[in-house]
């Protein structure tokens, strides 16, 4: 299978994910918005408009993945995985967005006052969100570890949030029922605190991987391709991208006696070592002499 061939391949159970979590995240932001502005709570509005920025996560996401899967060229030598990790950081953005949002709500609500209006409604909407929220985001991890997705992931965290604070939401309804309406207002400035801490998470995480660190040790590298037979030496080894998908390159010691195409061979087989244990995408193998081997051969003495 071609390489294009086989990045949009793997990139079509992502986004049939993000298609589903979309469709979903639609239906619970409508009914929390409805039922939050109908009976005058805050904190289910907050939590509603939270569930909006899930839905334009997946459409960032699903825009993401389609560029991410685009085959390397001329000017992308390395591919367009990083689309990828930018669509996770336009969402860390919209979370940051909606924590200053429901913050603005909070401080109106202490500005003009007023109390929320609580009914059965408002419990079963927050109870069946709280139940899809809760299946929808360990479902998208689960399918986001399964396929090395940093877009699923990032998305799941951002999906989870919304179970806390669907939590958070409920518990205020419970108060004001009660008779303590000024909960609903302490409850919305902790739905910001969580939404404000989810978004600083995932900035941090995806800012991690445009600065390109290690994705795996260098021992780890250098103990498996010791293992390959004619290595006698490995060093300078180096790695960047997304684990299962990221790039290495390495110098490997041969003995000096060897044929090129011999030497090239174990190059080779080096390569693909690294590629089965660690998935790398792509593996630069430089292949020389160990330390202390000298040669008064130079290519400018040949004829």
């Amino acid at each position: 299978m071609k390489t294009q061939d086989t990045q949009v391949f793997a990139s079509q159970p992502i986004r049939r994910v993000l298609w589903i979590v979309l469709g979903l995240n639609l239906t619970v932001a409508f009914a929390k918005l409805l039922v939050g502005w109908w009976t005058g709570t805050i904190s289910m509005v907050a939590d509603g408009f939270h569930s909006t920025t899930d839905s334009a996560s997946n459409v960032v996401g699903l825009i993401g993945v389609a560029l991410a899967a685009r085959p390397p060229d001329e000017n992308h030598p390395y591919g367009h995985g990083k689309f990828e990790t930018l669509s996770a950081l336009f969402i860390g953005g919209l979370l940051a967005m909606t924590a200053w949002e429901v913050l603005r709500s909070c401080l109106e609500r202490l500005w003009h006052g007023g109390v929320p209006e609580v009914t059965a409604q408002s419990f079963a909407v927050m109870i069946t969100t709280l139940a899809i929220n809760f299946a929808v985001s360990t479902w998208e991890r689960r399918r986001g570890d399964a396929l090395a997705s940093e877009i699923l992931r990032a998305d799941a965290a951002h999906t989870r949030s919304d179970v806390y604070v669907s939590l958070g939401v409920i518990a205020s309804l419970v108060a004001v029922e009660l008779g303590y309406p000024q909960v609903d207002l302490v409850a919305a400035l902790v739905i910001t605190a969580v939404i404000a801490h989810v978004a600083f998470q995932i900035l941090r995480q995806s800012a991690g991987v445009l600065v390109d660190p290690a994705v795996v040790p260098a021992e780890k590298v250098r103990e498996v391709a010791l293992a390959v037979p004619g290595v006698l030496g490995v060093h300078k080894v180096r790695t960047r991208g997304q684990p299962q998908t990221g790039h290495a390159d390495l110098h490997v010691q041969v003995r000096p006696d060897l044929r090129l195409d011999q030497a090239h061979v174990i190059g080779h087989l080096v390569s693909d070592r690294l590629r089965e244990v660690f998935g790398f995408r792509d593996v630069v193998t430089h292949v020389e002499p160990p330390p202390g081997h000298r040669t008064d051969w130079h290519p400018d003495a040949t004829t």
